[in-house]
């Protein structure tokens, strides 16, 4: 059964579903978006070793000259990739149910 989170992008106002799947040594990602620049990484197969760092990262190679500087699709596609590489309990991410980045006034 694939992986599949959802984000939103409150910010700029997108929902973007994504889902994965292994097949061999590559993670098939999909992403189900309005966005015209997240379309432009809306399909990706991802070789399983280069998603270990977040330099050398394929993921983020791919979403750099199409993704904003502030897009936080890209961490959900990692989210998938390492569900998907079992680094991530799918249990664990499903009890959790959500990871958040909130704004403080201060």
């Amino acid at each position: 059964m694939p992986s599949e989170v959802n984000v939103n992008s409150a910010i700029c106002g997108f929902k973007h579903s994504i889902t994965g799947r292994l097949e061999g040594k590559n993670i098939i990602t999909d992403i189900d978006t309005n966005c015209s620049k997240v379309a432009k990484i809306s399909h990706m197969e991802i070789p399983k070793k280069e998603i270990m760092n977040i330099k050398e990262n394929y993921v983020m190679d791919q979403a750099k000259d199409s993704c904003c500087a502030t897009c936080i699709v890209p961490a959900g596609v990692l989210h998938v990739c390492n569900m998907e590489r079992g680094m991530l309990s799918k249990t664990l991410a499903k009890q959790s149910e959500r990871v958040s980045i909130e704004f403080n006034e201060k």
